[in-house]
């Protein structure tokens, strides 16, 4: 197959994958400026719940876009599986900072601030890719993307591992619950951008 070539010229998929990956860069800097602004936490988890609604509106336009139409620029399962990992991707940040509030953070740990950069760097990548799926005319730039993904996770597991073992270090059973759920939220939302990747790239070799 030479590509997409024959597929339809409706993009108001990808641009809502678009929306999508905005709404989710958003996100991941509202919850660096929380790690940095703690005493103001409570302001940066609505901010970043308001963000989650809208996340939410998007893939509900998505799918019911999906339910009408006749013919789509991609597979539908590609669709709701890269719509569904975005949604998700929005979802485990408002859960970090869901707990940050819970559990009455009082200062962010230098741990928490590496994981959220990663984090932000990764969620960046995925709004840059999905953005150059749209035309699928340069399909090295869209794998080159996926390697970079795959290499931030990589690089924040390795972050997860070294900070959940310094707790487990500190003895100190209240700050051991109270960030290893956190640090597991941020690294969700970091694997869900490791899955979106790998979507993308099975979705490059089905339509080579």
């Amino acid at each position: 197959m030479s590509g997409f070539s024959l597929i339809p010229k409706d993009e108001s998929f990808f641009l809502f994958f678009e929306e999508a990956g905005i709404v989710a860069v958003k996100a991941s800097a509202v919850l660096q400026q929380m790690l940095e602004d703690i005493e103001n936490a409570e302001q940066y988890r609505a901010e970043i719940a308001d963000l989650e609604h809208h996340g939410d509106q998007i893939i509900h336009k998505v799918m019911d876009k999906l339910n009408r139409a006749f013919i789509t620029p991609l597979d539908a399962e590609d669709i709701r599986a890269l719509s569904s990992r975005q949604d998700d991707i929005i979802d485990m940040i408002q859960a970090a900072a869901e707990r940050i509030v819970l559990y009455r953070v009082k200062e962010a740990t230098p741990a928490s601030k590496e994981l959220v950069k990663i984090l932000s760097a990764s969620v960046k990548e995925v709004n840059d890719v999905v953005t150059l799926l749209k035309s699928f005319k340069n399909k090295r730039a869209i794998v080159e993307k996926c390697i970079e993904i795959n290499r931030l996770e990589n690089a924040g597991d390795k972050v997860y591992r070294e900070a959940l073992g310094a707790l487990f270090a500190n003895g100190d059973l209240m700050e051991l619950i109270r960030w290893k759920e956190i640090y597991e939220q941020i690294e969700q939302a970091m694997d869900e951008c490791e899955d979106l990747a790998d979507i993308i790239e099975s979705i490059i070799v089905k339509h080579s």
